[in-house]
């Protein structure tokens, strides 16, 4: 009697023993079919972000919101050390704040951002932005690329009186006057800043009436120092080092630092 006794509570807990494993392997079953399956939606999602036009995804809710969160961990490992983790910028390095909509190359799509991103600015390719660079004219020699007259501390005065007019700010008038011949004639500032002063995006030349500045607080000593020393911002080129998919999820995550996310689409 023992030891059927004894026998039947062995086979007992050999029963419970082998419970607990079949547990284990549905649950190692789901969740193996729970990766598959998460696997297989990242890759779907990943050709979606390549073959989508860039400016179709801005307006597709679902693709761009993925877009951005995989951007966002390149944004922070290659871009925030100059432009900041909130996307800010740094006007001691010329970095621009990427957040107000104001920009410098293009016009803030998706494409120019992502050209930006893979050619860079005044980098070592030849598809980058490589046209528009500050001559120092306080040197002697203000530019190794063009012939450009040095000015004098006065003409550079003079100018900077004339920025300062075009945005509205108390300044010298009769030297404003001054400035504004030297802009449109020995300095050749309009070649690049356009007569009006407007910029040009198509070549990085800033915009010197809105009082956005990309380096400096804007006042009188930091327009001069522009203006006697020279600005040549640098911006790396990433094709070649990043994927072309992650260079567009992080321009994807750029454009959403100054563009609100586009409304969910009922399909």
């Amino acid at each position: 009697m023992r030891r059927q006794g004894a026998a039947r509570l062995g086979e007992r807990l050999r029963g419970l023993r082998r419970a607990p494993r079949g547990a284990w392997l549905l649950a190692g079953l789901a969740a193996s079919l729970a990766g598959g399956l998460w696997v297989a939606r990242a890759a779907q999602v990943s050709a979606e972000l390549v073959r989508s036009d860039p400016e179709a995804i801005a307006q597709d809710a679902g693709l761009f919101e993925a877009g951005v969160a995989r951007g966002r961990p390149v944004y922070l490992r290659r871009c925030a050390s100059c432009h900041g983790a909130g996307g800010k910028g740094d006007r001691t390095l010329g970095a621009p704040d990427l957040t107000d909509r104001d920009w410098l190359y293009g016009h803030g799509r998706v494409s120019d951002i992502e050209k930006v991103i893979a050619h860079g600015i005044r980098a070592p390719d030849r598809r980058g932005w490589n046209l528009a660079v500050m001559p120092a004219y306080g040197q002697l020699v203000p530019s190794a690329t063009e012939r450009v007259p040095p000015l004098s501390p006065d003409e550079i005065a003079a100018v900077t009186d004339y920025l300062l007019v075009l945005e509205h700010r108390p300044a010298d008038a009769a030297q404003a006057a001054a400035g504004a011949r030297i802009y449109a004639g020995k300095g050749g500032c309009f070649d690049c800043h356009t007569p009006d002063a407007k910029g040009d995006p198509a070549i990085g030349a800033p915009n010197l009436t809105d009082r956005v500045w990309l380096y400096g607080d804007g006042g009188p000593t930091a327009i001069a120092y522009s203006i006697t020393h020279g600005r040549q911002g640098l911006c790396p080129a990433w094709a070649g080092r990043l994927s072309p998919l992650r260079i567009r999820e992080a321009a994807l995550y750029v454009y959403a630092l100054s563009h609100r996310a586009p409304r969910s689409k009922v399909r």
